[in-house]
């Protein structure tokens, strides 16, 4: 029996920040546009690039909110999750196929690129903003 994948990596930046979408039977998803851009040099050494745009939906309620609470435009994100195809109808009556990066509600992958941000996840869990001085001031009185 042969195995098959379907498995889609991208690492690219925001186009704009991220929305979040409350589902008809419960739930939700976030949704995010990534560009990811190719460079090259031509043959007379002249320096070309191509921009692709990406659709991404997070249905993962954890990648959801960590994407919500420190992503914004321009971000640099890494996404894995599998390639999907949607339809639906627009404004126009005309029915349409969209092509999106699908996070599953287990599994896929989400991870922030940025420096400034990831530190500012991972003070924020552990506390050390606080111990930074970062907090709210702390009173000089010790109560023994």
């Amino acid at each position: 029996m042969t195995a098959c994948i379907n498995k889609s990596t991208l690492l690219g930046f925001l186009g704009e920040d991220p929305r979040r979408s409350e589902l008809p039977g419960g739930g939700a998803v976030v949704n995010l546009r990534i560009a990811t851009t190719e460079y090259w040099r031509t043959p007379g050494g002249e320096r070309k690039s191509a921009t692709e745009w990406h659709s991404v939906a997070i249905f993962n309620e954890a990648f959801g909110k960590t994407a919500m609470s420190y992503l914004r435009k321009g971000s640099a994100v890494y996404i894995e999750g599998r390639l999907g195809y949607r339809k639906y109808t627009d404004r126009n009556q005309v029915e349409r196929t969209v092509a999106e990066i699908v996070v599953p509600k287990f599994g896929g992958d989400l991870k922030l690129m940025d420096r400034r941000q990831d530190d500012a996840a991972r003070q924020e869990e552990s506390g050390k903003d606080r111990a930074a001085g970062d907090g709210p001031p702390l009173d000089d009185e010790v109560p023994f």
